[in-house]
């Protein structure tokens, strides 16, 4: 059965400027070259969960003059674009910095992600049921994630917040969450949105989950993630791999997590995970998601080496045991 995904938040057109080092302030660089693409949180989790195998559906707001090309990038994906708000404004726009080592800076324009009809997103998210899950971010108004968080709530639908980017007040924080997910950055301002000094990944999801009652998943790059779920506490290596474009990683990231919620969630984290790791091999936002079936094949390519790792050691514990005779404890 596929899972069903409805993701409220941004749409935007994307600008990359590829560079050998970020600007320091006052510093002007030249780009080797220039990509533009679909992008946008939203965007970019809708394609995620879609790509995941999901039947996906996108509540956003694109320019009437400007976003048809953006709408037509998402219907491409197999992404629902019906709920979508024409608005009287130019269509989102982000400006991506990449440099050498991967590492991006981006300064985004909201522009028509402000506009998102209030009553559409009443009346989608009041179809929701139990089973299907809801995604959020935080690059639209708080007004209207919160109004979805609610709405989909009272339906009996699972509301997944990315807490991206991090949030600056406690204004900002959304009720009626069941999953949280954040990175490390944004686990640390929540946290202190709350009340309380951080001391740490481990202990910060456990305090955030207390005081906001809500499961937490916080991503750790290279490190992994944390899975905080019903007072446990879980970690979740990443695979090794040579990153080229960190954008869009953390997007992949929730979007896979949001259509594999059937799984168990550790399990759901790890897919999620190996999609995040492919990503970030590639250029681009939207462009970089994997596909299910390239993830799918990097999970069994690594089960089938940890079998393998497992069964070698297994078989030098026998040839151990029978060299010294005993048991070893």
């Amino acid at each position: 059965m596929r899972a069903r995904v409805t993701v409220v938040g941004s749409i935007n057109a994307d600008t990359s400027l590829r560079l050998v080092s970020l600007p320091l302030p006052g510093e002007t660089v030249l780009a080797r070259d220039a990509a533009r693409s679909l992008g946008g949180k939203g965007a970019n989790q809708a394609v995620a969960a879609a790509r995941a195998g999901a039947d996906v559906r996108m509540i956003g707001a694109v320019g009437v003059h400007d976003g048809e090309h953006l709408a037509g990038a998402l219907a491409a994906e197999g992404v629902d674009t019906a709920l979508l708000t024409r608005a009287e404004l130019p269509s989102g726009q982000a400006l991506v910095l990449l440099d050498d080592a991967g590492e991006n800076s981006i300064i985004v324009v909201a522009g028509a992600n402000a506009a998102i009809e209030d009553a559409v997103v009443r009346r989608a998210c009041a179809e929701l049921a139990r089973g299907d899950v809801l995604v959020l971010q935080h690059e639209v108004p708080v007004a209207t994630s919160r109004l979805a968080a609610a709405t989909a709530s009272a339906a009996g639908a699972t509301v997944v917040w990315n807490a991206a980017p991090a949030p600056t007040s406690a204004a900002d924080l959304i009720e009626h969450v069941d999953l949280l997910v954040v990175n490390e950055h944004e686990l640390d301002a929540v946290t202190r949105l709350l009340g309380v000094e951080p001391s740490g990944p481990e202990q910060d999801v456990a305090a955030v989950s207390a005081r906001l009652g809500t499961d937490v998943v916080c991503t750790l790059g290279p490190a992994g993630a944390l899975v905080y779920r019903s007072g446990t506490l879980a970690r979740v290596p990443a695979p090794s791999v040579t990153a080229v474009d960190t954008t869009a990683a953390g997007d992949t990231f929730v979007g896979y997590l949001a259509a594999s919620w059937h799984l168990p969630l550790p399990d759901a984290v790890r897919r999620a995970t190996e999609a995040g790791a492919l990503a970030v091999t590639r250029h681009g936002a939207a462009p970089s998601i994997p596909t299910l079936a390239e993830v799918e094949r990097r999970l069994a390519a690594a089960r089938a080496g940890s079998s393998a790792s497992s069964q070698t050691s297994s078989t030098t514990l026998s040839q151990t045991i029978s060299q010294t005779g005993r048991n070893i404890p």
